[in-house]
C-alpha cells in the first residue's frame, strides 16, 4: 500500500471517561518501558505510576472519611493523571503513524497503541465494545464481543499474572450464555488476566448433506465440516479444546 493511501491512525482518550478505578487501573496497564518504537514518551511510565498511585491512596482514604478537601485533591490528582495520559497519547499517536509510514502498513503503526496499552480510535463499534467496563477495589467487569448475537455459548479462562503481557500459569474456566463477564474478590494490586471464545451452534444443510459449524470466537459465520451424524459439536481429541480464544486481556486491580 502506498504511504499516500494509509489512513490515519488515532489514539482513543476514552479513558476521560473512566471511573476513578477504571481510569487508575487504566493507567497503570500503560507500559511504555521497553517498547521497540515507542522509545521516549513525554510521561515516563514510573512517573504515570506515581501519579496513578497518589490519586488512588486519596479515592481510597475518602471513601473511609469523605471530606471536602479529601474531594478537591482526588480531582486535582485526577486532572494530573489525565494530563500526563494525553501528553503519551499525542506521542503514542505520532510515533504509530511514523511507523505505518515507514513500514506501509497501517497495521504495524496500529499494533504499537495496542502493545503499549492505549486504544484505537476511529474502528467503528469494536474498540469500544470490548475490554473493560469498570473496575473497582478487588473486582473487575470486562464485556467482549459476540460471534453471532443471541446465538451462542461463551467460554471464559481467568487467573492471576505476574505482571502485564505474562499469561497466567494457573487459569479458572467457565461456561456462559453471556459476552460480558464480573470477577470479583481478587486481591488488590494483582494482575489479572482473562480471555474469551464464543461458541456458535450447529447448522445443517440439504444441499451438501449433514454438516456442523466448528468453534470459532470471532468469526462472523464458522467453518463448515461435512458430518455424518447432525447436532454434535466437533472436538479435537488430541487437543485439550477446539476453542478460538482472543489474546490474553490484562487487568490492574485497585
Amino acid at each position: 500500500m502506498s504511504t499516500k493511501n494509509l489512513p490515519k491512525i488515532k489514539v482513543s482518550k476514552r479513558y476521560k471517561r473512566f471511573s476513578d478505578p477504571a481510569l487508575y487501573s487504566f493507567a497503570k496497564g500503560t507500559v511504555f518501558t521497553g517498547d521497540p518504537d515507542a522509545t521516549n514518551p513525554p510521561e515516563d511510565d514510573s512517573d504515570v505510576y506515581t501519579f496513578a498511585d497518589d490519586f488512588m491512596a486519596t479515592l481510597t482514604s475518602r471513601q473511609t472519611a469523605p471530606s471536602i478537601s479529601a474531594t478537591n485533591l482526588k480531582n486535582s490528582q485526577r486532572i494530573t493523571l489525565l494530563d500526563a495520559l494525553d501528553c503519551n497519547a499525542g506521542y503514542l499517536e505520532m510515533i504509530a503513524n511514523k511507523v505505518a509510514r515507514t513500514r506501509g502498513d497501517a497495521d504495524a503503526g496500529r499494533a504499537v497503541v495496542v502493545r503499549v496499552g492505549f486504544y484505537l480510535a476511529g474502528q467503528g463499534g469494536f474498540n469500544r465494545s470490548i475490554g473493560v467496563v469498570n473496575v473497582g477495589i478487588g473486582w473487575a467487569h470486562v464485556r467482549e464481543t459476540k460471534s453471532k448475537k443471541g446465538v451462542e455459548g461463551h467460554i471464559w479462562e481467568a487467573g492471576l499474572a505476574t505482571f502485564k503481557d505474562n499469561p497466567p500459569t494457573i487459569t479458572y474456566y467457565w461456561n456462559s450464555l453471556e459476552a460480558e463477564a464480573i470477577f470479583t474478590n481478587i486481591p488488590s494490586g494483582s494482575v489479572l488476566a482473562y480471555r474469551h471464545a464464543g461458541i456458535v451452534p450447529v447448522s445443517h444443510s440439504t444441499k451438501t448433506g449433514i454438516q456442523i459449524e466448528s468453534h470459532s470466537a470471532a468469526a462472523k459465520t464458522a467453518s463448515i465440516i461435512p458430518m455424518s451424524m447432525g447436532k454434535h459439536p466437533v472436538f479435537n481429541f488430541n487437543h485439550p479444546n477446539d476453542y478460538q480464544f482472543s489474546e490474553w486481556r490484562y487487568v490492574i486491580i485497585p
